[in-house]
């Protein structure tokens, strides 16, 4: 079975866990052993120069032994209990969808199969006969592709950030064994929580998407038949354009509201609108470029079967006005005879 290459780098980082783990969980250990140390120290500390009794004493160590045993617990098991909280969360997003186990090489077929299907109607069509239809049919092939390529990232970069979130994050549950520290591992089991629910919500968006997007690849197999091919193929490509805004920004939404903060801002809209314009710019060029090209082979073709007629264009009449004047003569010398005439006063250097 050929594997595609999303789902071939998504494998990648999942062979690529297991060593992450190995290399953080013995750091985390260790850091956890010296902050248990420091907070123990520290308590020890306080009661002394309180002067407590025997009894507040053993009440002290107790509540510190059952604060630190849980931290340890879950530093200890973490490697089982972390993933379980993100996988369950794609489990139970891959069981609402209604597809099963979802690759990102089939989000990225899918893309192939509409794309390559409006190439076929473009060519269907007549390329030389029918241009503008043609180069529409071109122009949403492109685009859809690239669509559904954009959901093949996104959903990539979310099951990426969530084995960064499980393996390589795990060195921040060595921070409980502190009080000063301990707001670190809250922040880490909250991103956690986090990362779940955007995958959950992501496989949500793509099963739906992938369950329209089946009678899409139908429609541009059968388009290049219809009346108007030209405005079915981009009733397809505005389909593809609102999955993709769909996949991209609700995700974030639900997770910046778990986090409390703003992600639907409008730098993510000119994140995801820059690739798309930058391609319609390229492909409009492309068009430009072969509707030029087009013109001009057809009039060189039908200037070399006319015959070549010279003409030469009479000179323009002359007028008036156009002609140069000429310089005015020197007004004549007023001296008189016998006079001598001053010498010119020397220049200076």
């Amino acid at each position: 079975m050929v594997v595609s290459p999303p789902t071939e780098f998504l494998q990648t980082f999942q062979a690529m866990r297991g060593n992450w783990f190995a290399a953080v969980q013995g750091p985390a250990q260790n850091l956890f052993g010296l902050l248990a140390i420091i907070e123990f120290a520290w308590s020890a500390a306080v009661l002394a120069l309180e002067r407590t009794d025997l009894q507040s004493w053993t009440a002290g160590l107790l509540r510190k032994l059952m604060w630190l045993g849980a931290f340890y617990a879950l530093l200890l098991f973490g490697p089982t209990w972390i993933p379980a909280i993100i996988d369950s969360f794609t489990q139970l997003g891959q069981q609402a969808a209604g597809l099963g186990p979802l690759q990102p090489g089939d989000v990225f077929q899918r893309g192939l199969d509409i794309g390559g299907a409006l190439f076929s109607g473009a060519s269907d069509a007549g390329f030389f006969t029918n241009f503008g239809t043609a180069m529409a049919m071109v122009f949403a092939a492109i685009l859809s592709f690239v669509s559904f390529c954009f959901i093949s990232i996104q959903l990539v970069a979310a099951l990426v950030e969530s084995y960064i979130v499980v393996t390589a994050a795990f060195i921040f549950l060595g921070f409980g064994g502190s009080r000063w520290s301990a707001p670190y591992v809250e922040k880490y089991i909250a991103l956690t929580v986090g990362v779940g629910v955007k995958i959950m919500i992501l496989y949500l968006l793509i099963g739906v998407g992938m369950a329209l997007s089946a009678g899409w690849v139908a429609a541009a197999t059968a388009v290049a038949g219809l009346p108007t091919p030209a405005m079915g193929a981009l009733d397809i490509l505005g389909e593809s354009l609102i999955s993709l805004a769909l996949c991209w920004f609700v995700p974030k939404i639900v997770a910046g509201v778990l986090g409390g903060t703003p992600a639907f801002t409008g730098g993510e809209v000119i994140a995801v609108a820059t690739p798309i314009v930058y391609g319609a710019a390229m492909a409009g060029n492309a068009v430009v470029g072969l509707a030029t090209s087009g013109y001009g082979t057809l009039a060189g073709a039908g200037a070399a079967s006319s015959p070549l007629a010279a003409t030469v264009a009479p000179p323009a009449p002359t007028s008036a006005a156009a002609t140069p004047t000429q310089p005015s003569p020197p007004p004549p010398s007023t001296a008189t005879p016998g006079t001598v005439q001053p010498p010119p006063p020397p220049q200076k250097a």
